[in-house]
Parts: structure tokens; sequence; C-alpha cells
């Protein structure tokens, strides 16, 4: 029988928004929404800094947690609803 060592999905779901919000202190409002995370920034933040802090959420992901089973949907929003993005982070192959 083989052994399942994968954190249940709920549990690395949650494990993820506590890393951002660690991370990303006083720079946004990290939820979980289904299996979706919500990061709620300023709109200048959405306007100027989006590529970056992408980046920065895509780069602690893999660090931290790269041996994910699922694909990762993570929306970024402004907080006055005006903006709003969709991005996925693909499983590792």
């Amino acid at each position: 029988m083989k052994e399942n060592n994968a954190l249940p999905v709920k549990s690395w779901y949650n494990d993820m928004v506590d890393l951002l919000r660690n991370e990303m202190q006083g720079m946004a409002t990290i939820a979980l929404r289904g299996q979706s995370i919500l990061i709620s920034i300023r709109q200048t933040d959405f306007e100027h800094r989006l590529g970056i802090l992408l980046q920065q959420i895509h780069r602690l992901i893999e660090l931290h947690f790269p041996e994910r089973e699922d694909h990762l949907s993570v929306i970024i929003r402004d907080i006055d609803l005006k903006n709003e993005n969709v991005f996925k982070i693909w499983k590792p192959a």
C-alpha cells in the first residue's frame, strides 16, 4: 500500500495564507476563499506593483510548498474593488 505523505488540502492552503500574511504584513489583506487565496491591496500597489507582488508570491509558494498536489488560484484585487486579476500557480510536474 502506498503511503500518502501529502498534507491535507485545507492544511496547506491555511499554511500558505499564514506564510503570505507574515511576509506581506501591512501591505495586503490575505484570506482563504474556497480553494483560492484572496489578496487585497491598495489601488496604487495594484497599478504599480502587481507584477513584483505576483513574483514574490510565486517565489514564496515554490520555496515553501514545492510538493503541491493541486494548482493554486491567487486572486489579487484592490481594496476599492475596481480591479481584480486571477492567477494560477501550477503544481510541479
